[in-house]
């Protein structure tokens, strides 16, 4: 019987696979992975394993959706057991649907095994957390590569909410230009947390006020230190008591 998953590889760090991810790449036959994937995680694979990179990043895509989506439904026809490892969990921003989509027209019914999501990895892993009794209530995990979405979702401040904002470093000054100009307060913590949960982590802190005053140059090394997830919250304070 054939078999296709889509595979969680989670944040980064490769100890945060699970258990059941390991377990499946050591008998899969081919395996689709993401950019983000730590190649660590590649090495639980067997020996004469297919390996194929279809990474996505900003601007530089190896395969586009419409060709992973083929590539998927090829080695599904051709191998006993495909697996499509992506970053993080298959179905927080990470189009995994659309491949389920394509391989159940193809007919093939695939199984998820979820990841560690970096919407809550990451910020923990910096001691930051996503909800906090003295300062909120909620968060609110949203992609801010568009700034027309981003305005849609986001269109005031709210109170005791935190943001959790995924691949939009490249949007930085303009996304800090938003928040105050719906109501965020200037003295508003927010924090970039540069890929979190590995060796080369690193938490930028400043004001929404402080960080749209900032130079060009600022911004541009910013964009060096992707991948990064901006947050957004009062409880970035608790990160420093």
């Amino acid at each position: 019987m054939k078999e296709v998953y889509l595979l969680g590889a989670g944040p980064g760090d490769v100890e945060l696979l699970t258990l059941k991810a390991v377990k499946l790449l050591k008998r899969a036959d081919v395996v689709l992975y993401d950019a983000l994937v730590n190649p660590e995680i590649l090495h639980f694979c067997k020996k004469d394993v297919l390996l194929e990179n279809v990474g996505k990043r900003k601007d530089k895509h190896l395969k586009k959706q419409a060709e992973i989506n083929v590539l998927l439904i090829k080695y599904a026809q051709e191998f006993k057991c495909v697996v499509r490892l992506k970053g993080g969990t298959p179905f927080v921003f990470g189009r995994g649907y659309e491949e389920v989509r394509a391989l159940r027209e193809a007919g093939f019914t695939p199984v998820i095994y979820s990841g560690v999501s970096a919407t809550t990895a990451v910020p923990e892993s910096f001691m930051i957390p996503l909800v906090d009794r003295k300062y909120n209530d909620a968060y609110r995990t949203i992609t801010g590569h568009n700034m027309e979405v981003f305005s849609k979702i986001v269109r005031h401040y709210t109170p005791r909410e935190n943001l959790v904002i995924m691949m939009g470093i490249h949007n930085l000054s303009d996304i800090s230009h938003y928040l105050l100009s719906v109501g965020f307060p200037a003295t508003m913590p927010i924090a970039i947390l540069s890929k979190g949960t590995t060796q080369e982590a690193q938490n930028i802190r400043a004001t929404l006020k402080e960080i749209s005053l900032k130079k060009v140059i600022f911004f541009e090394e910013m964009r060096r230190l992707t991948p990064a997830i901006i947050f957004v919250g009062e409880s970035i304070e608790m990160n420093l008591l």
